[in-house]
């Protein structure tokens, strides 16, 4: 369900896509040889994790995966996403889910430690990407709430929970269908009054995941370990920027569009007085501060990755389509830094439908692959479901006034030749009403037959929400409102991860 050309071919293995990674998606061996000779900084690393994830109240699953982290034979898989408001779109939950999986498989096939864990990248100022969440109104459409800040500008990391947010918390909520597992949702993401934003959205996935062995990381937590990492990148800033052109060119050369094209891709942030991230201007002069003082800097959306990878064990990225065309553009910076480019595995991809809904659906003549395809048009599965002799009569009518008014053509433009139009004009209209009235009594018969435009609107926007995927726009809580935590479970279960194709999940109704 993508149509990223580079992403298709590198999940298929195709060149010249497998040339612009050092794994392909499967090759999970060789990822784990490649990390034999790096040294991480593991227990540094495992103490920050620690007191953060014991802070969070995650379960003493994930405090144990921690501890494990420090011995050199233990591995990770990650995955990571922007702090979205109440987790924000589903496929973060499918990353997710994804992680924990893929996790307890390699350790399985591998005899090793395997430990997911999920990067919250709160570091990130883009404050209009993480400020909304959207849900589905009674007449199908879809809504959005959003908050303000007025520090917008600054990390995630630095927002409180305002009485903006509770707001938006609040209405959301009011929103929801009311249903068994009310309760429970208000219950999962409520915030504590000791929180902050970023605090409370990864005490939720600590609550929903920990218990699984899930490890939450947070770069303001892990960034005093990382004094080596920025050093290099400080130094070695015009062989970043060099690098990333070199493959941005030979991307574009392959037919694929590079996805870093900013000249200060690459360059480190640092923070401003009043806490705004800033590009760091003139790398050279802070290369004696990074290692005395690494909580001063931050890495952006090219050198993320690279900073994980540095500090983490990572076996495997798990990401989405467009994460993984980004990262074509970061094996050469991986062998600048020395550090082991981890295998990307595609997260799992889905949409969900309710049993009610797929034979709602079914009724109608179509089906959800149809809806996901863009194949369903209601006016023509309106006329499909018309009986034959209705629609019939209709036709015959239009042959008739055609019939009965074509005799009176040649007599007018004998008359005079502009009476021509004046017929057509005529003949239109006539017809226009015949249309309208088909229009109106197909409505009615539809009707006495239970069957509804808005119905089967609502159908669709509830599997293409804005015309887009339903996991990018519809968020967690959506799900977790209408199925319950019955959900997450079909989620582990969900098929072969292997198969990186779209699934549609059909679910027993629980909402009612």
């Amino acid at each position: 369900m993508t149509g990223n050309k580079l992403y298709l071919d590198y999940i298929a293995g195709a060149d010249p896509a497998a040339g612009f990674y050092t794994h392909p998606p499967l090759d999970f061996d060789a990822a784990q040889r490649a990390r034999a000779a790096y040294s991480y900084p593991r227990r540094e690393v495992g103490r920050l994790l620690h007191d953060y994830n014991a802070a969070l109240g995650a379960h003493a699953g994930a405090l144990a995966n921690i501890d494990a982290l420090a011995d050199a034979g233990a591995f990770c898989v990650i995955a990571g996403n922007q702090v979205g408001f109440l987790g924000g779109p589903v496929y973060t939950t499918y990353k997710i889910v994804t992680t924990i999986r893929l996790a307890e498989r390699l350790e399985a096939e591998l005899g090793v430690r395997v430990v997911p864990t999920f990067w919250l990248a709160s570091e990130d100022h883009d404050f209009n990407e993480i400020n909304h969440i959207h849900f589905l109104k009674g007449d199908g459409e879809t809504g959005r709430v959003k908050f303000g800040w007025e520090q917008e500008g600054r990390p995630v990391s630095d927002l409180p929970i305002t009485d903006e947010v509770r707001r938006a918390y609040q209405e959301y909520l009011a929103c929801l269908p009311t249903g068994p597992h009310r309760a429970e949702v208000e219950e999962l993401f409520a915030p504590d009054e000791a929180e902050d934003y970023c605090s409370w959205q990864a005490r939720i996935w600590a609550r929903l995941f920990s218990g699984r062995g899930l490890v939450l990381v947070e770069p303001r937590v892990i960034r005093p370990a990382g004094g080596s990492f920025f050093r290099l990148a400080l130094e070695h800033a015009g062989e970043i920027e060099q690098r990333l052109a070199g493959v941005a060119r030979r991307l574009a050369e392959a037919g694929y569009a590079p996805q870093l094209t900013s000249e200060e891709a690459g360059r480190l942030y640092t923070f401003a007085a009043d806490g705004r991230r800033v590009r760091v201007e003139h790398p050279q002069e802070h290369v004696p501060l990074a290692e005395a003082h690494p909580e001063r800097y931050s890495s952006d959306a090219a050198l993320r990755p690279l900073f994980a990878d540095s500090l983490l064990p990572v076996l495997a990225d798990v990401s989405g389509p467009g994460e993984i065309s980004y990262q074509a553009m970061l094996r050469p910076l991986h062998d600048l830094f020395e550090v082991p480019q981890p295998l990307l595995f595609p997260r799992m991809h889905c949409t969900v439908v309710s049993a009610s809904e797929a034979s709602l659906l079914a009724r109608y003549g179509t089906s959800a692959e149809e809806v996901l395809l863009e194949r369903l048009d209601p006016d023509a599965a309106f006329r499909r479901l018309a009986p034959e002799g209705d629609l019939a009569l209709f036709v015959a009518a239009r042959g008739q006034v055609e019939s009965a008014l074509a005799p009176l053509r040649p007599y007018l433009e004998g008359i005079d030749p502009g009476l021509g139009q004046t017929w057509a004009r005529a003949l239109e209209h006539s017809l226009g009403s015949i249309d309208k009235l088909e229009e109106r009594a197909l409505k009615a018969r539809m009707s006495q037959l239970r069957f509804s435009k808005q119905e089967l609107l609502s159908l669709r926007n509830s599997l293409l929400p804005r015309g887009r995927l339903q996991e990018r726009v519809l968020p967690l809580p959506h799900f977790l409102n209408r199925h319950g935590t019955a959900f997450l479970d079909e989620l582990f279960s969900a098929g072969n991860l292997d198969h990186f194709t779209h699934r549609i999940l059909t679910l027993e109704n629980t909402d009612a």
